[in-house]
């Protein structure tokens, strides 16, 4: 194999990892808040809402991802 493909797919599972551990991490605060669904955000949140939502990185980080594969098939199959 070539060696990019080898860091790229370090990288990729990489990425996968940090996201799974992310969103369990997440899912366990979600679970320890009691009552109320509609419960107040905390500052940091409100101030920065787009970039603590683990949504939108995941969109991010797809068409990055994406970006990345065009380039390198672009670059290898010329």
């Amino acid at each position: 194999m070539n060696t990019l493909i080898n860091v790229l797919s370090i990288l990729i599972f990489g990425i996968l990892a940090f996201s799974l551990v992310a969103t369990w991490m997440l899912a366990r605060k979600q679970k320890v808040v009691d009552g109320d669904i509609d419960t107040k955000m905390a500052k940091p949140i409100q101030e920065h809402v787009y970039l603590k939502n683990p949504i939108f990185f995941s969109y991010g980080l797809f068409f990055v991802l994406v970006l990345f594969i065009i380039l390198f098939v672009a670059i290898n199959f010329r």
